[in-house]
């Protein structure tokens, strides 16, 4: 799917009645979870986090572990996991930071994505754990990252490496290409950032309109999630909202391509960002799927949801080993 349909018709408006009809299925056994209602404002937060044992990352399943080997190692003090193939190989290496609203660790279904990227491209898989809000901030992860980024150097080309992620990893994803520049770390081939969450500032005035259809996702407290990650720093600073970088930031980004869907308050974000990278001369490409609720490709069964990973495919390529 793309942005537009044949005839030039916009599909990036708010939609809860288009999609598959798994897909509106999905969306409606989501709205019944409490999700939406605990975001609604800052007050389920502000009573959750702040003082919480921190949490513990989903195991990893049995039959992912069965079908790849699992490498666990230490990076500047955190748990960092590379999940690789035993069959099926390629060069390709994806850096995946998860989502969670920077407050949740990774959970089940990113590993259903995960296995996914791998049954399909072939690609090794590196997973930070990097520290969460409000025990940390995007000041310690990005430090973190590089060195991760370091570390997939030592055995992969840049060209070779694409960074991915979802909702607030997705974002993560994109401003890493800042970071490792800043560092003066060759850039990775691509970016592929799914349902990313692009400003926590949450200004876009087009947001209600989605938020009104969105059955999984509320606005305020993922604003108070946002200014957790920003520690007390201006949160449209491009590491933590992208959708706000200056054009020579937007200029230099590698190959991206975005995957949302109408039914997600990060849609209107996601338009911002892809018109104002474009316009600055980046290669910024938004795959829009009708009535597609947040990060519906955790979901791999869906027509939607295995329409992207196709894609995903395609767009990395099978690489040889040599």
């Amino acid at each position: 799917m793309t942005s537009t349909d044949a005839d030039g018709t916009d599909t990036t408006e708010p939609s809860a009645k288009d999609g598959s009809r798994a897909m509106r299925l999905a969306a409606r056994l989501i709205g019944f979870l409490p999700t939406k209602r605990n975001l609604d404002g800052t007050d389920w937060v502000n009573a959750t986090y702040p003082g919480r044992s921190y949490p513990a990352t989903a195991a990893i399943p049995w039959t992912l572990k069965r079908t790849h080997t699992i490498q666990e190692k230490r990076i500047d003090g955190l748990r960092t996991l590379t999940i690789r193939p035993l069959q099926g190989a390629t060069r390709s290496h994806i850096v995946y930071t998860h989502g969670g609203i920077y407050i949740n660790e990774l959970a089940r279904p990113h590993w259903w994505i995960i296995a996914e990227l791998t049954k399909r491209t072939g690609a090794a898989v590196t997973v930070p754990l990097y520290r969460l809000a409000p025990e940390s901030s995007y000041r310690e992860a990005f430090p973190y990252l590089v060195s991760v980024y370091r570390d997939v150097l030592r055995a992969a080309q840049p060209e070779d490496v694409t960074l991915m992620g979802d909702s607030a990893g997705g974002a993560l994803a994109v401003a890493q290409t800042w970071a490792f520049r800043e560092a003066g770390l060759p850039a990775p081939g691509r970016v592929v950032a799914v349902s990313p969450w692009l400003d926590v500032t949450a200004t876009n005035p087009a947001i209600p309109a989605y938020e009104a259809v969105d059955p999984m996702l509320s606005v305020g407290g993922g604003v108070q999630a946002g200014l957790w990650w920003a520690d007390g720093d201006d949160p449209r600073t491009p590491l933590v909202s992208p959708a706000c970088a200056p054009e020579d930031l937007l200029a230099v980004l590698p190959r991206t391509r975005i995957y949302q869907g109408t039914r997600d308050v990060c849609m209107a974000d996601a338009v911002v960002f892809r018109d104002r990278a474009v316009a600055a001369g980046a290669a910024v490409d938004l795959e829009v799927y009708p009535g597609g609720f947040h990060v519906f490709p955790a979901f791999p069964r869906l027509p939607e949801s295995r329409e992207v990973f196709a894609d995903i495919t395609a767009f990395l390529g099978r690489p040889a080993l040599p």
